[in-house]
């Protein structure tokens, strides 16, 4: 029954993965986490040198994290970026595309006291974004995610090609298939605009990319699994932070029920448990699927999931 131990279900040695906006937030986190529990390489991509190496020093276990200069939204630079991680790993078995933007915000229509907003004040409020910055929060999150996926098919498909048969009757399986993982949104399955129009639409974008790459690379062996979280500590969080009156957020009280149930922002132990779950064996059969986390926070708003 040694195949039933956590140690084996959740181990990630020898694992070769690619994370994209891993200098801060919750790519740092699932980079660290990856690391720390066993992979070998850990390609983290960012326009932020700094950031970047920040990250990398965090780890434990010097040398695994690999800091690559890369922005992707632009396609050159994917591709440059590809290029130095292929130049140092013939494969890798997991990308998780998580670079995003929050985008341009917009008043609500409603005000602190639950009144609503004369209708040509709102307009005046969201006719005064810039119609650029909608359209580069499009670029980043949804754009972006896709070429990102596009960027390191091949080395996706070279894990493939080196992953050992499975012994026939014997109850063991391989490794897992090798998986792209997109983080979006709790915000993509929202109807009430709490986080912008820019930015929510940008997430549903997100999800519906997620749906149809799992269904495009069937033919490959390749998953495509998405995150959506609700609110955790990140830099584009920090105004909600300061709306609840914490620094932190993740302690039961910090924030109040009516924004999420569970009292609290998302935890450093909640993403990376989610990822050591779909980057091991115990993730191996997933594949199209958005998994939530946040607390019970889109329950109690008017959604679609």
């Amino acid at each position: 029954m040694s195949h039933l131990d956590a140690s084996k279900l959740f181990s990630l040695n020898g694992l070769v993965a690619v994370v994209t906006g891993g200098g801060s937030g919750l790519g740092r986190t699932m980079a660290l986490a990856l690391a720390q529990n066993g992979a070998s390489k850990v390609f983290i991509i960012g326009r932020r040198a700094d950031a970047l190496n920040e990250t990398a020093s965090l780890s434990p276990r010097l040398g695994v994290i690999i800091p690559v200069i890369g922005d992707i939204g632009s396609k050159e630079s994917l591709e440059n970026a590809y290029k130095t991680v292929s130049s140092q790993t013939e494969y890798i078995d997991l990308l998780i595309a998580n670079s995003g933007i929050i985008g341009p915000a917009n008043a609500r229509n409603v005000t602190e006291d639950g009144e609503t907003v004369p209708l040509e004040k709102y307009r005046e409020s969201l006719w005064s974004i810039d119609p650029k910055e909608m359209t580069h929060t499009f670029h980043v999150n949804a754009t972006g995610a896709h070429f990102t996926v596009v960027a390191f098919l091949p080395l996706l498909d070279a894990a493939n090609k080196r992953r050992p048969p499975q012994v026939p009757n014997s109850g063991i399986l391989s490794p897992p298939r090798p998986q792209i993982i997109i983080t979006s949104s709790i915000a993509g399955f929202m109807r009430e605009i709490v986080s912008g129009f820019a930015y929510q639409a940008s997430k549903a974008a997100v999800n519906s990319l997620i749906k149809m790459w799992s269904n495009n690379l069937l033919n490959y062996q390749i998953r495509v699994n998405g995150i959506a979280p609700g609110i955790y500590p990140s830099e584009m969080t920090t105004g909600r932070l300061r709306e609840f009156g914490t620094q932190h957020g993740v302690t039961e009280g910090d924030a109040p029920k009516t924004a999420v149930p569970l009292t609290r922002l998302g935890s450093e132990q909640d993403i990376a448990g989610l990822v050591l779950f779909m980057a091991g064996a115990s993730g191996g059969y997933l594949n199209g699927t958005i998994v939530i986390s946040d607390g019970g926070r889109l329950a109690s708003k008017p959604s679609s999931y």
